[in-house]
């Protein structure tokens, strides 16, 4: 069954702090977990939403990073687009699970700051920026004594979760990580076939 914002900051046994609007400014200044998803309601389920990926910021980022391949080949802006909406998972809300080992006011600025195909201040979670709907995300903030533990926690119950429907549809079935999640738990990275896509070789 989908996850909802709750259902993950339980399972880490945190509580939330705030909520705000994708490029909301964030207040909490200390250690912490956050959840980008569609919705801001943290107990809601939304309905069924397939892909929306911007063929604009693919062309962006395509254009930053001329080295970028899909499968070792250059790809066009559309087979990109194509592959990005095959990690997308359909019937869940959310979309990334993010953490910050100091302020996570800082660590989410830093989220909103780093343009496609750059490597900082924070380039984790960029597929998030491929998405038409962008604006329409919110941002679900937690304080955490352990943000790495709390974050892992959050990961598996979601993975844990992922319908067998969604399961068939994914390109990468064996890590069904929220769809801007690339690696958990540290050195197992979602098979996207996307390399170059960060400055520095960053994958």
């Amino acid at each position: 069954m989908p996850t909802t914002v709750s259902d993950l900051v339980d399972a880490a046994g945190l509580s939330l702090a705030e909520t705000v609007r994708w490029r909301g400014r964030v207040r909490l200044e200390t250690p912490g977990a956050y959840v980008v998803a569609r919705t801001s309601d943290p107990s809601a389920l939304l309905p069924v939403q397939e892909a929306d990926i911007s063929l604009a910021a693919v062309n962006e980022l395509l254009d930053a990073r001329p080295e970028l391949l899909l499968d070792g080949h250059r790809p066009t802006p559309e087979l990109l687009a194509a592959r990005l909406s095959s990690l997308w998972i359909a019937d869940e809300t959310v979309v990334y699970i993010g953490l910050a080992g100091t302020s996570v006011r800082s660590r989410v600025g830093a989220y909103y700051r780093t343009p496609l195909g750059a490597r900082r201040p924070h380039s984790g979670g960029w597929f998030v920026k491929t998405l038409t709907d962008i604006d329409a995300l919110w941002v679900h903030v937690a304080r955490a004594a352990d943000p790495t533990k709390a974050e892992g926690e959050m990961l598996a119950r979601f993975c844990a979760s992922v319908s067998r429907t969604s399961l068939e549809r994914l390109h990468d079935a064996a890590h069904p990580f929220p769809f801007a999640n690339l690696e958990w738990p540290r050195g197992t990275r979602k098979r996207h076939g996307i390399t170059g896509a960060r400055e520095s070789g960053c994958r």
